[in-house]
């Protein structure tokens, strides 16, 4: 039996309908009222949350692999490392968990350093387990939507900066065989898609499919006011400069895990923003954007 947690996010839920394609047992811990919760038939829910002992000791009654993936939060860490403890003292054997690209100590980005403290906890902890890097999502994409609907464009602070952007069913195909398969087992994969795409080569394939769209660059601290008058919290408007700084700072370049492990190719950023196409399309009338939609860029999550 594999435990799913973050079944409801967007690499989760993806894993959970590859998991009843392979015919594999998986059960999902999800919180009561979770979004997104349509249930994948064939797949096990057990309600409770991830922060609850309680909760983790029953849902991972019988549970030989762990799937991990976290919504990124202040709270992230504290939730990953007992679950991390639970699984250990459950007898789990294997522990998949969603990561961040570049991990350590030092790494500039709060959320790195997150992550580094719980793959440091699961190593220490004994269980083997795979760690998945993927850099940004093509579905953080959708996050510009209705600014583009309604205005035709969206804002950053990346400059001409390019972007290793994955499709979040590439990542949980990529888990699907770690979790089903033992030769990853140890070993960090980073994934990528098959191009590193700048925002605004990202606005000009989206302006060719009929209504212009452009990319607005802005100076980290006009991008930083911009979202505190959105109403974000602190520490998500941070995440948000920060993750965008260290694209400026380290250029992304793809590479071939996707395809090495699945033996599928990536998905493609075309692909996906003509499967997406009317989310970007305005309708005959749009209602201006309100501000939190305007200056929305939330380009680290990783679910």
């Amino acid at each position: 039996m594999i435990l799913v947690i973050g079944g409801t996010g967007t690499t989760g839920k993806a894993l959970l309908h590859r998991l009843v394609a392979l015919g594999v047992p998986a059960r999902a811990l999800v919180r009561p009222g979770s979004p997104n919760r349509a249930p994948v038939d064939g797949i096990d829910y057990v309600l409770g949350d991830a922060a609850d002992p309680t909760s983790l000791r029953g849902a991972m009654t019988g549970v030989e692999q762990l799937f991990l993936a976290m919504g990124n939060g202040p709270r992230q860490q504290d939730i990953e490392l007992g679950i991390t403890a639970a699984a250990a003292a459950a007898g789990v054997e294997h522990i998949v968990k969603v990561s961040a690209p570049v991990v350590g100590p030092d790494v500039p980005v709060a959320i790195s350093r997150t992550h580094f403290a719980v793959e440091q906890a699961i190593e220490a902890s004994g269980v083997p387990h795979t760690f998945l890097r993927p850099y940004a999502f093509m579905q953080n994409l959708l996050n510009h939507a209705a600014t583009i609907r309604a205005t035709g464009v969206f804002f950053g602070a990346t400059g001409d900066s390019p972007v290793n952007m994955v499709d979040a069913r590439d990542i949980a195909d990529v888990a699907a065989v770690a979790l089903t398969q033992p030769e990853h087992r140890g070993t960090p994969l980073v994934l990528t898609g098959p191009e590193a795409v700048s925002y605004p080569e990202v606005a000009t394939r989206l302006s060719q499919a009929g209504r212009p769209v452009r990319y607005i660059d802005q100076s980290p601290d006009k991008l930083r006011g911009g979202l505190r008058r959105a109403d974000l919290p602190d520490w998500l408007v941070e995440h948000i400069l920060e993750i965008q700084a260290l694209t400026v700072a380290c250029p992304e370049t793809p590479n071939s895990t996707v395809p090495d492990v699945t033996g599928h190719p990536h998905r493609r950023l075309d692909d996906f923003l003509r499967e997406h196409a009317t989310a970007f399309t305005p309708p005959r009338w749009t209602a201006p954007a309100p501000v939190g939609w305007l200056m929305t860029a939330v380009l680290g999550s990783r679910r």
